[in-house]
């Protein structure tokens, strides 16, 4: 196989777990259970690969405190997507959470101090509207919970999104990952004690170490694989086909229906967030 083919393999797989991700989200457990077992495990693994490649060094104390900010906002995010899962479905939590792209024009735009373009605006209003369809104020509860945590999602992701680029000028992929991941696993530990309902029983636990090893660790090595091999546009239009894979599988395994407005707000949310990573030159991932 060629190198490029070699990279669709490794995107198109990373794409598919980064989708499945969400169906996690259906265990009995806390969010905060989740997202807790998840880090650990990926930190792990990403501790032994580390080592064996020699990236395993604490970052150094001036950027001790921005890898603890950065793991903050990513525990954030997992849980408060995680929480819109339970809340509202898979639909509406990857639909709501792919506004994160939305979020990130803004907050790149405010951090270079400028305004932001007539491209990114358009694309801004086509996911506000898509959004809107989705969720309607006078709907079932949940639904619109379970939004609003999406959309909180989005906008911690934009965030830890923004620091993680920050990071990545001093550190290598892998060794962000590393430490952001145990940054969240250490943050979550004292919110254990008090999140109910903790996993039960030998199958949710192998899910959960396989979400963090496989789903969490693994999708950012086929990632950063995949990078080398092909354009970054590339690498973003895939990743960004998650919310589209996550509503397939869910349909398949949980029966979760794909109605018409889904469609159609998956095509806008979809269509809109490419455009913006596009624009941005560089997609970022969960």
């Amino acid at each position: 196989m060629t190198r490029r083919t070699r990279g669709l393999i490794a995107i198109n797989v990373g794409a598919l777990l980064f989708g499945s991700a969400a169906l996690y989200g259906k265990l009995a457990a806390s969010p905060v259970w989740i997202v807790a077992a998840r880090a650990a495990c990926a930190a792990a693994t990403l501790g032994l690969i580390a080592r064996a490649r020699r990236e395993h060094s604490l970052p150094p104390p001036p950027l001790r405190a921005r890898t603890a900010a950065t793991g903050a906002a990513l525990a954030l995010h997992w849980v408060s997507f995680f929480a819109a899962v339970q809340e509202a479905g898979v639909a509406v939590a990857t639909l709501t959470f792919a506004v994160f792209p939305l979020f990130t024009v803004l907050i790149e735009s405010r951090a270079q101090r400028r305004r932001p373009r007539g491209a990114e605006l358009a694309a801004g209003a086509a996911i506000v509207a898509a959004v809107a369809l989705l969720v309607d104020p006078r709907g079932h509860g949940g639904r619109l919970g379970g939004a609003f945590c999406g959309l909180f999602s989005a906008l911690a992701f934009a965030w830890f999104s923004h620091s993680s680029k920050r990071l990545g000028e001093a550190l290598s992929p892998l060794r962000v990952s590393l430490w952001v991941n145990a940054a969240v696993t250490l943050l979550l530990v004292p919110f254990l004690f008090f999140s109910r309902p903790v996993p039960s029983g030998p199958a949710a636990w192998l899910c959960l170490a396989f979400l963090g090893i496989v789903g969490t660790a693994l999708m950012h090595q086929l990632y950063f694989y995949a990078l080398n091999r092909l354009s970054a546009a590339t690498c973003g239009g895939f990743v960004a086909l998650e919310p589209v894979y996550a509503i397939l599988l869910a349909a398949l395994f949980f029966g979760e229906p794909v109605t018409g407005w889904v469609a159609v707000s998956a095509a806008l949310i979809v269509g809109a967030s490419f455009a913006l990573l596009r624009l941005e030159g560089a997609p970022a991932l969960e």
